[in-house]
């Protein structure tokens, strides 16, 4: 998307009005959420974006190229990466000044976007009668490895073209962009320069652009921040390298991204584990310490300093009472007790953990059986599935129920009560599946686990939850290969769709 600059933009922010942000984000936080790609309105450059975004829609359909490099769904890809498979395409959408960050292609749905076996990423568009498996793109893996790769996938509007984008940031290989567009994302692009994947994403400089955070390595800055802009090319606006000063053989190692004191800037925490150079080869991974960087006009800054013990910034960010800024929440299972306990720190104005500190025990809970029990967290996020405009938790616990697993939401976290937990599991009345396993699988266990972020899939204002299973399909590949969708509704969760990658040719 071009850049309007001059007398035009000039006139733009003269005749647009700003807009103002609602009290529960739309969409939700996952954990690790950020404020650039769920971005809220932020001054006079959100008008110009919506403007810009409407005027390139007019040049393209007069027939102007304003395009900053390859087209969405353009063929090509890179080394390690395949050229994606593309099933019927979704509804054509079209640019905002502040896209959904769960809609890769503009047509007010939210789309799934996962790893699942084999490596492979699938991307299952929204529609008004929620994600229709036959609307899909797949990305198959075609560098070879013995072991799962983790990756993350992170959004946000990198280019500036008014369409989310989704960065796919594998731990051993080169991360890439599937930039979105109005027929969806198209097939993966190298993130040129990046010296390794990006960490985390969010709005560093809170000027309204999504940025993205690089983490450094055993020596050198601690990490990288490209501030957005980015081009298509893989070159950001500009960068700023962290050197705060680490730990002694000490590597950055566990990143959290949230915007903790409400100024509309992403501030990040990094906790650096000790690098072991004696290799020793015990495994220890000890906590050297933290830092929490501000984020503001310029950039990160440094404001704290920790180390053990008391680390602090424990648990995942968002939004629990709707103030604008992020707080720390969590869940856990005591199978032994058959307990679920759930928690969250509030933030204020002075930054993190800095207000109301709540916590609720719900046991048993609902959802578990007569099966033995275990340990062992799935998903847990956060967003307002019953559309009340107050925020919900939705966990799993992959353990629970003979390692089956089971999906629990709680509705007004900031006012939870245990009676208004519910529970799904694969032997809920109407759900496909069963923790039984089937005749020749041997046995196999579904660890049933929230796929987040919370998703608005079928444009009706309560988030969707999604469920997925690693190893449905086949018991040797410990990655996810099917998925359930529970509808948001006012009485909670209702189950809408089950599908799985053997649905996505």
């Amino acid at each position: 998307m071009m850049r309007v600059r001059g007398p035009l933009e000039r006139l733009i922010r003269l005749t647009l009005p700003a807009e103002t942000a609602r009290r529960v984000h739309p969409y939700g936080r996952a954990g690790g959420g950020h404020r650039s790609a769920e971005s809220r309105v932020r001054g006079a450059g959100r008008p110009l974006r919506c403007a810009a975004a409407a005027l390139a829609a007019v040049l393209l359909a007069a027939g102007c190229d304003t395009a900053r490099g390859p087209a969405a769904g353009g063929r090509g890809g890179q080394r390690g990466y395949a050229v994606g498979r593309q099933g019927q395409p979704p509804s054509t959408g079209k640019p905002s000044a502040h896209p959904r960050p769960g809609d890769l292609n503009g047509d007010g749905y939210d789309d799934l976007a996962a790893v699942v076996a084999g490596g492979s990423l699938v991307v299952v568009y929204g529609s008004a009668d929620g994600l229709d498996p036959r609307r899909h793109t797949v990305v198959p893996r075609t560098v070879s490895t013995a072991n799962p790769e983790q990756a993350r996938l992170l959004r946000g509007d990198l280019d500036h073209d008014g369409y989310t984008d989704l960065v796919w940031a594998p731990k051993r290989r080169r991360p890439a962009v599937l930039w979105g567009g109005p027929h969806g994302v198209g097939d993966p692009r190298p993130l040129t320069g990046a010296p390794r994947s990006p960490a985390a994403s969010g709005d560093f400089d809170g000027d309204g652009d999504a940025d993205l955070f690089i983490p450094g390595g055993a020596t050198g800055p601690e990490g990288t921040v490209w501030f957005g802009p980015v081009e298509r090319g893989g070159a950001p606006a500009r960068v700023q390298h962290l050197d705060n000063g680490r730990w002694p053989d000490s590597i950055p190692a566990r990143f959290l991204a949230g915007d903790f004191d409400g100024d509309e800037a992403t501030d990040l925490a990094v906790w650096f584990h000790w690098t072991d150079p004696d290799m020793e080869g015990d495994g220890d991974v000890t906590v050297q310490g933290m830092q929490y960087l501000r984020g503001g006009p310029g950039g990160l800054k440094l404001a704290e300093r920790h180390e053990p013990p008391g680390l602090g910034l424990e648990g995942q960010p968002g939004d629990v009472d709707g103030d604008g800024a992020d707080d720390l929440y969590g869940a856990s299972f005591d199978a032994y007790r058959r307990q679920l306990g759930l928690g969250y720190r509030l933030s204020t104005r002075s930054g993190p953990e800095s207000g109301k500190r709540q916590g609720l025990t719900v046991g048993p809970p609902p959802g578990l059986t007569d099966a033995t029990q275990y340990g062992g967290m799935g998903g847990t996020v956060l967003g307002d599935v019953t559309g009340d405009g107050r925020t919900d938790l939705v966990t799993s616990a992959t353990g629970a129920n003979d390692s089956n697993g089971v999906v629990w939401l709680v509705p007004d976290l900031l006012a939870a009560k245990a009676e208004a937990v519910q529970a799904v599991n694969l032997d809920s009345p109407g759900v496909p599946g069963s923790d039984t396993p089937a005749a020749g699988r041997g046995p196999t266990r579904n660890r049933i686990t929230v796929v987040g972020p919370l998703l608005d899939t079928d444009g009706d204002k309560h988030l969707d939850v999604v469920v997925g299973a690693p190893g449905f399909l086949n018991p040797k590949r410990p990655e996810l290969d099917a998925f359930w969708v529970l509808r948001g509704t006012g009485e909670g969760m209702k189950y809408q769709r089950h599908f799985t990658t053997a649905d996505l040719p």
